[in-house]
């Protein structure tokens, strides 16, 4: 994994799950910029995907599933999250896609270990 792409994805998790959650404490739907935002942690996590094939035979000893289980889990989920936060009108939205954003930190994180 690339040690600045990581950084970015978390930067961009952290920001994207605190306007969500003050979305969430404002009572707020989840508005455009939140769906756009979860589209764009979609496509940093399918850059993600490229440079670890891209750099897969650099990873002497890493688990090929457990790796990309994990990644494919988080390009599962953050496209889920954004449909429900579109769907679901009330505070529960953005406190969806808060949640999701601090899954796909944790899982960033985690591939990270395997990597190493």
């Amino acid at each position: 994994m690339l040690t600045a792409l990581t950084y970015l994805l978390f930067a961009y998790s952290a920001v994207l799950t605190v306007w969500a959650l003050v979305l969430t404490i404002r009572n707020t739907a989840a508005g455009k910029g939140l769906l756009g935002a979860t589209g764009g942690m979609l496509v940093l996590l399918v850059v993600q995907l490229v440079v670890s094939i891209a750099l897969w035979g650099r990873a002497d000893g890493t688990d090929p599933l457990l790796f990309f289980g994990y990644l494919f889990t988080a390009l599962l989920l953050v496209p889920l999250a954004g449909f429900w936060a579109f769907a679901e009108l009330s505070r529960w939205g953005p406190a969806v896609v808060a949640a999701a954003a601090v899954t796909v930190f944790v899982m960033i994180e985690r591939m990270d270990q395997i990597w190493l």
